[in-house]
């Protein structure tokens, strides 16, 4: 029997309280609670609605306000760990890269085809290396990025660097192959590729990679298996380097060397908690970390827009004057004048202090919970 809807508990309330059920189970939902803690939220919040025999505006005040502060004292450490990241699979990656490329292809596919005329063969060999290359590339450089948040270093370094150089050998091998010519792909059939492609991508047979929650058993009895899992977490996770992973490591290290020399075991878990934990509490210390990766966000616009922009002038100015040439010239100096415009220093304040509120949150409501 499949698991009852959160929904399915509204119609258990009062009539006058499923308003403010409604609002409150959007709240907690929007606020990361899977379905199953929502559900549960709901028959906990019912209970207290019937033992009180009053209603539910009275008895908690306003729904939103109360679901976010209901959502904070019950995320899991996992769950506030996964809201670093903005995808949580390598699958659910691959899918956005390869709905992306496939949208590309049917942008494109409609432009040429309205261009050249439908029945006509306008796309050259080497423009479908320069797709495979690309997309390989963005994809390997996106996974290489996601690996390394998760702390898998040597995974990001392997995927990273392997799957550009096999994208780049596909493109060179494409482009050697192919020549000048065409492909024998009439100008219909390249949107309905593009489409097939973005479409099939939710259905393409990746392996999910979701990581496995640890026993902690070898956390708890030896204590540099505990150390090093934090500084890998504090590394990837929240951007910090070596340096700074060990500064913010050195005043537990120390307590933990004390007890021991005191002759006393240390249980590394019930001591300093889960690493998760540990290294959720110390990532309201990362403006450094934070500053960096703004930066690196704001640069590859720039960095894509200046590799771009080597082949495009040069061929803009060689075309001579056209109301398309213009408009790709305005197009591409606007992209570049916004890119430098979010360089400001006050974006970057805004973004950093946003990101350290959200952590010191995360990190109170778990000491809080911990305290309880």
């Amino acid at each position: 029997m499949p698991p009852e809807s959160p929904s399915g508990v509204i119609e258990e309330y009062p009539e006058a309280d499923r308003s403010w059920v409604q609002t409150f189970l959007v709240s907690i939902a929007w606020n990361d609670l899977s379905n199953e803690q929502c559900r549960n939220e709901l028959r906990n919040q019912l209970a207290a609605v019937h033992d009180s025999g009053t209603g539910a505006d009275e008895l908690f005040g306003d729904p939103w306000k109360y679901g976010v502060q209901r959502a904070q004292a019950m995320l899991t450490p996992q769950q506030r760990a996964n809201a670093e990241l903005t995808v949580q699979t390598g699958t659910a990656l691959l899918t956005v890269v390869g709905m992306l490329a496939g949208l590309i292809c049917v942008g494109f596919g409609l432009w040429i085809g309205f261009r050249d005329g439908w029945a006509n063969y306008s796309w050259h060999y080497w423009q479908l290396a320069a797709l495979a290359g690309g997309v390989g590339i963005a994809a390997s450089a996106h996974l290489w990025w996601f690996y390394r948040l998760k702390g898998r270093f040597e995974a990001s370094w392997l995927i990273g660097i392997s799957g550009c150089l096999a994208s780049i050998a596909a493109a060179i091998g494409i482009a050697v192959l192919g020549g000048e010519g065409h492909l024998p792909v009439p100008n219909w059939l390249a949107p309905l590729l593009g489409a097939a492609a973005a479409l099939g991508s939710w259905f393409l047979p990746f392996t999910r990679d979701e990581e496995k929650p640890s026993t902690g058993t070898a956390e708890a009895l030896d204590p540099s298996l505990w150390f090093d899992e934090v500084a890998r977490l504090l590394r990837g996770r929240y951007g910090m380097n070596a340096k700074e992973a060990r500064e913010a490591l050195a005043a537990a290290r120390q307590h933990s060397s004390d007890l021991g020399a005191a002759g006393n075991s240390v249980d590394m878990l019930e001591e300093f908690g889960s690493p998760s934990t540990f290294a959720i509490g110390l990532a309201v210390n990362t403006e450094s970390a934070l500053k960096r990766r703004w930066l690196l966000r704001r640069l590859l616009p720039l960095a894509v827009a200046f590799v771009y922009g080597i082949s495009l002038i040069p061929e803009l100015l060689e075309a001579g004057i056209s109301g398309w040439n213009i408009f790709i010239a305005i197009a591409f100096m606007v992209f570049i004048g916004i890119s430098l415009y979010q360089l400001r220093r006050a974006d970057r304040a805004d973004y950093v202090q946003a990101k350290l509120a959200e952590r010191r949150a995360h990190a109170q409501a778990l000491q809080e919970g911990r305290d309880e």
